[in-house]
């Protein structure tokens, strides 16, 4: 029985922590000018490529480009380094704060040269000062998501276990 309300208290902490990540990645993205001028930029080109097309074609628009490619985005930033962090901590039994936020940083601002290693990217090792910047707000959406998990799920077990001793 252990087992199955641990489970569920990971479930719950790791939805509020994707939600906690989902909220602060963009608003940081607005805080940061490199950021919100990028995505600016990313807003007007969609918008533009919108106000272009024909009224009859608008509504057979192919607009799965830019879905999918915010969903991957925050796939790879909000949900994945997340999920690897809590798998790699419950594996073994790491109940640290420093673990939750600081893993889940570091896997969040590693995420763009990951996948340029994956794909073999020519660029996999180098960065331009704004690439950096977007790295900074990865780790930082990182480390509010592994927060707010050790908050909800992480800190309860080793408070648990120490009232228990």
């Amino acid at each position: 029985m252990p087992f199955f309300r641990r489970a569920i208290v990971l479930l719950f902490g790791a939805a509020i922590a994707v939600a906690a990540g989902v909220v602060v990645l963009p608003v940081a993205a607005l805080v940061d000018p490199v950021t919100r001028a990028a995505g600016f930029a990313i807003a007007e080109v969609a918008f533009f490529a919108l106000t272009r097309m024909d009224p009859d074609d608008l509504a057979s628009a192919d607009l799965g480009g830019i879905v999918h490619f915010a969903w991957t985005a925050f796939m790879a930033i909000c949900v994945m380094p997340l999920v690897f962090t809590i798998l790699l901590g419950e594996i073994a039994k790491v109940r640290s704060f420093f673990w939750y936020a600081g893993a889940t940083g570091l896997i969040a601002a590693s995420t763009p040269w990951l996948i340029r290693g994956a794909f073999h990217s020519q660029r996999a090792a180098s960065a331009s000062p704004e690439e950096l910047r977007f790295a900074l707000l990865f780790f930082l959406t990182g480390i509010v998501s592994g927060a707010v998990f050790w908050l909800v799920a992480g800190g309860s077990e080793s408070r648990r276990r120490k009232e228990s001793a």
